[in-house]
């Protein structure tokens, strides 16, 4: 949990916004200066710059304080080259700063960096990050393209079909969950078109009934595309509160497996990532072995 803290720059503070938190906040100058790194330091309603740090009197300061030890995990990187960075996300971890700041992608690896496609926090697995904003811009556009691969293990309740494609439209639900994506068919004029193929991998007896392991490949890319998909043919993912799934010690969702062509080079680039420990009865080897090609 993080602590809100509301301050107005006085004529006697510090200008230096690092200096103004330790003066005011009794932080410790690299606490603060993580602070405006990772994202939890918001200066007249707008997010703190790390190099922009200059306070006026009378600008408002919110600052949003850790009071938990707990170290973040650390995201392991699979592949880097002048224009792009592959890392495996551990789940829990953020792609970008959410409101109160805190560890992220963009925080915890040198950048600059840009998001061409981003990861929920809670799910694990690979994450495609561009060294540019020209290169985002490539990404992004053969991710709407369907030019770039993306395949998903995901934890399910229930017993879906062998294989099977669900193919119903993606948008936001109205009211008060902002955040909550709702289907419609395939048919209607709401929402935008996602398609999702899946096969079952494996079956386990749970303690609350059986359990499947599913592989699911994109075809588009929408806002918790795999998770509402899953949700809505009855099989919600193991620990998605959001999606009404059962309870579960994590989000049941791993990304395993990304295919893209070099921006610049042409280049065929494979990647995967099994899935972390506890994530299913097998080991991530004979899972990995399952994924090929």
């Amino acid at each position: 949990m993080s602590k809100k803290h509301l301050m107005t720059a006085a004529a006697a503070d510090p200008r230096d916004l690092v200096a103004l938190l330790q003066t005011r906040l009794g932080m410790q100058q690299e606490q603060a200066a993580q602070a405006v790194r990772e994202g939890a330091v918001w200066i007249d309603g707008k997010r703190a710059s790390p190099s922009l740090r200059s306070v006026l009197a009378g600008q408002r300061v919110t600052v949003f304080v850790d009071e938990e030890s707990s170290q973040a995990a650390v995201p392991q990187v699979i592949y880097e080259d002048r224009e792009l960075l592959v890392v495996d996300k551990p789940a829990g971890l953020l792609c970008q700063p959410g409101r109160r700041g805190g560890p992220s992608l963009l925080t915890m690896l040198p950048g600059p960096l840009w998001l061409p496609h981003r990861l929920d926090g809670d799910t694990s697995g690979l994450t495609l990050l561009a060294r540019s904003a020209v290169v985002c811009a490539r990404l992004s556009q053969a991710l709407a393209w369907g030019q770039i691969e993306r395949r998903y293990l995901a934890r399910v309740s229930g017993l879906p079909a062998p294989s099977g494609r669900i193919e119903l439209r993606i948008g936001k639900s109205a009211g008060p969950g902002a955040q909550k994506m709702r289907t419609y068919p395939a048919t209607a004029s709401e929402g935008d078109p996602a398609r999702s193929d899946f096969i079952r991998l494996d079956m386990l007896d749970g303690e609350r009934g059986p359990e499947s392991l599913l592989l699911v490949r994109l075809e588009t890319g929408r806002t918790h595309q795999v998770r509402v998909h899953l949700a809505a043919s009855g099989h919600p993912i193991v620990g998605d509160k959001l999606y009404g799934g059962l309870p579960g010690p994590r989000l049941g969702l791993h990304a395993t497996r990304l295919q893209l062509s070099h921006p610049r080079t042409g280049a065929v680039l494979t990647f995967t990532a099994g899935p972390p420990p506890g994530f299913w009865h097998r080991a991530a080897l004979e899972l990995a072995r399952a994924l090929d090609p």
